[in-house]
């Protein structure tokens, strides 16, 4: 299996304002907040309530921003972003992956966050993609594994199975409905946490994942840029991505 290396992304804004003092926001108001609240450990409901790393995040650069914060649960991931595009909401967040084509209708904050496509399989029955030839991989619909594995099958002969998200491609997959899944590195080893059955088996694409708005929202994504840095220097970020992800 290809190791999965998680790169320190704010190194390069620590550095240039190291000494920078953290600013204080003086707007009020209400920031409105995408979110598509089933992929854990980013976002997801337990006991009702909405739990995970993306959702403290955000919740905390509202606070600082002095802002009171509003959360806009989307039906799907794609239609996550497309709401922060078009204005719907003020941001977006839902480990939304930056793409140049996305950054021609759209702005994103710093990336906060990068992971990987990861193929997964039960009982390790397969080793590398090229064993999946002939059989079916389940993949979340409207998301950037669709073109992935759409790429995969120019050299693969298998067949993709799309499902609304990823508790039911996590079942599917279970249920032997699926041969093998491609989906999040961080949600595999969500969901592998409460069944040993699972394996990863291959990490192949990187993914960076930055905060979404509409263009014309710089003065916003600048706010946003200065709250991340400031909870990089003073170890607030740090303790709570260790709070959600084992990074190896």
């Amino acid at each position: 299996m290809k190791k999965a290396t998680f790169i320190l992304l704010f190194s390069i804004l620590v550095i240039t304002s190291a000494c920078t003092d953290t600013k204080e926001y003086s707007e009020s108001g209400t920031l409105t907040v995408g979110i598509y609240p089933y992929m854990p450990p980013y976002q997801y409901y337990e006991n009702d309530k909405l739990e995970g790393f993306e959702i403290e995040l955000v919740s905390e650069i509202a606070r600082r921003m002095n802002k009171q914060i509003e959360f806009v649960e989307t039906d799907d991931k794609y239609g996550n972003y497309v709401a922060a595009r078009s204005g719907t909401v003020d941001v977006s967040i839902s480990a939304i992956t930056k793409t140049a084509s996305r950054e021609k209708d759209s702005i994103y904050s710093e990336l906060y966050m990068n992971s990987y496509s990861s193929l997964v399989c039960v009982d390790s029955k397969y080793s590398r993609l090229a064993d999946f030839e002939g059989k079916k991989i389940g993949i979340v619909d409207d998301t950037v594994y669709v073109d992935h594995a759409e790429s995969y099958k120019k050299s693969v002969d298998f067949e993709i199975v799309k499902y609304y998200n990823y508790y039911d491609l996590n079942s599917a997959l279970l249920d032997g409905e699926v041969d093998g899944a491609l989906a999040d590195y961080f949600t595999c080893k969500y969901f592998m946490k409460n069944d040993d059955d699972l394996t990863i088996i291959e990490n192949t694409d990187i993914h960076y994942f930055g905060m979404v708005s509409s263009i014309g929202n710089e003065d916003l994504i600048n706010n946003i840029d200065e709250v991340l840095m400031s909870m990089y220097n003073d170890g607030s970020y740090e303790k709570l991505r260790l709070k959600y992800f084992e990074i190896e």
